[in-house]
């Protein structure tokens, strides 16, 4: 069986890129697989940087100051591959997934339910106008004349970005696909609802590894590297900074622990996409020596905060349906972690991340959480053998990749899905 792999790849900095980096290898011990990225958005970087596959692991990329695959290379299809499997995802880095999967529809992965902050990326991409009406089609095939008259009101610019959650633009997608992958039954559900026919398969977001030269690092020695006090007690949100983060209930969560406990820090470690609005609640609360905000950092680096974290919180609402590869990272090194009960969260057992409801005072739950786990270390030691003991089986990586070729081989015995003709 041969196998097509369209993904981001290293250095494009998304988490699908190191999602693909890390399972490939394993998908290629059991087949035969062709990777397809991007280059880096970099302009300056683009003509020097190739995507970064797997060894052994052939990878096709434009040419040098492409943004997405010339028409020649759509237009050739993927006849000679049994199963092509597209990562769609919800930011920029996706465009060329998306281009490929209406081409010659094939496997979509859902890593994320909601598509439209991608195609509306693609709008604003467009400064010459040739992609509004392509836009007003997209939302017209999904929804109808609601998605026309949503069309109408963003051409006069009245929108804001709850319409992306309320309208996912996945319908098209999914109708066309020859399978459908997600990571959690919640979003395998919703699918199903859009498109009946297609067959779906749940496949967890397996648990990635540290970089090799980190692996062994224990909490103590990511300390003394990272400088961080031995003693305190440490509290990680990891990502980009962003409003669905929730960091106001985490810092206000957090504010109440470091009133307990005067040894306590926050971490957060990601870059910032809310500019100042984070460093003025930082300081509303009080909490300037008590958190620290590293920006974006490398993997290894990455690596060493999570393992000298004691707890990481991960809160997510609106949720655009995604699965979490922080959160499958924190669980793999054994750290307690703290999520809201919402979609694929909700999913993780109860006795291995406490939960958050989004309907609630989220502050004071986080607060809460974070107080208890603080004063109460068999607690904490209980949930950090949960979290060690889910991600070796149930977000087992070798297992997910055994899924994957499933799905392929299933879809590569199915009849073929009629593409949708499509000039984005």
């Amino acid at each position: 069986m041969r196998v097509a792999w369209f993904s981001p790849l290293p250095p494009i900095p998304a988490g699908v890129s190191d999602y693909s980096f890390e399972l490939l290898p394993r998908i290629a011990e059991r087949t035969e697989v062709h990777a397809f990225s991007i280059r880096p958005p970099d302009q300056r970087l683009r003509s020097l940087l190739k995507p970064k596959a797997p060894a052994g692991i052939p990878v096709t990329s434009p040419r040098p100051g492409a943004l997405v695959f010339p028409p020649w290379m759509l237009d050739r299809g993927l006849d000679g591959y049994d199963a092509a499997f597209y990562h769609l995802g919800n930011n920029p880095f996706h465009r060329f997934v998306y281009q490929a999967a209406r081409a010659h529809p094939g496997i979509a992965v859902f890593h994320d339910f909601v598509l439209h902050h991608l195609l509306e990326a693609m709008l604003f991409e467009d400064h010459h106008g040739s992609h509004r009406e392509w836009y007003r089609d997209v939302l017209e095939m999904d929804y109808g004349a609601l998605g026309g008259q949503l069309a109408d009101l963003r051409g006069r610019g009245i929108a804001t970005h709850l319409e992306k959650f309320v309208f996912p633009l996945n319908v098209h997608i999914a109708r066309s696909s020859k399978a459908l992958i997600t990571h959690s039954h919640d979003v395998a559900e919703r699918l199903a609802e859009v498109a009946p026919d297609v067959p779906i398969t749940v496949i967890p977001h397996y648990a990635l590894q540290p970089p090799t030269d980190v692996a062994a690092v224990t909490r103590e020695e990511a300390r003394a590297r990272l400088g961080l006090p031995r003693e305190a007690f440490l509290v990680g949100q990891f990502g980009f900074i962003t409003k669905p983060k929730q960091p106001g209930a985490v810092l206000g969560g957090f504010a109440r622990l470091a009133q307990r406990r005067p040894d306590a820090l926050l971490l957060v470690v990601g870059a910032n996409h809310l500019g100042f609005g984070v460093l003025n609640l930082i300081a509303a609360l009080g909490l300037e020596r008590r958190v620290r905000l590293t920006g974006f950092l490398d993997l290894p680096r990455f690596y060493l905060y999570l393992k000298a974290c004691d707890v990481v919180v991960n809160l997510r609402w609106p949720s655009a349906g995604e699965a979490s590869g922080t959160l499958a990272r924190a669980l793999a090194v054994g750290r307690a972690a703290i999520v809201n009960n919402v979609g694929s969260f909700s999913e993780v057992p109860n006795d291995v991340a406490l939960k958050v409801e989004v309907d609630g005072d989220q502050s004071e739950e986080v607060g809460t959480h974070l107080v208890r786990l603080a004063e109460n270390p068999s607690l904490r030691t209980a949930l950090e053998q949960k979290a060690r003991e889910y991600a070796s089986t149930a977000l087992d990586a070798k297992r997910c990749a055994e899924l994957y070729l499933e799905v392929a081989r299933q879809a590569s015995e199915s009849k073929s899905a009629a593409p949708i003709p499509s000039s984005a």
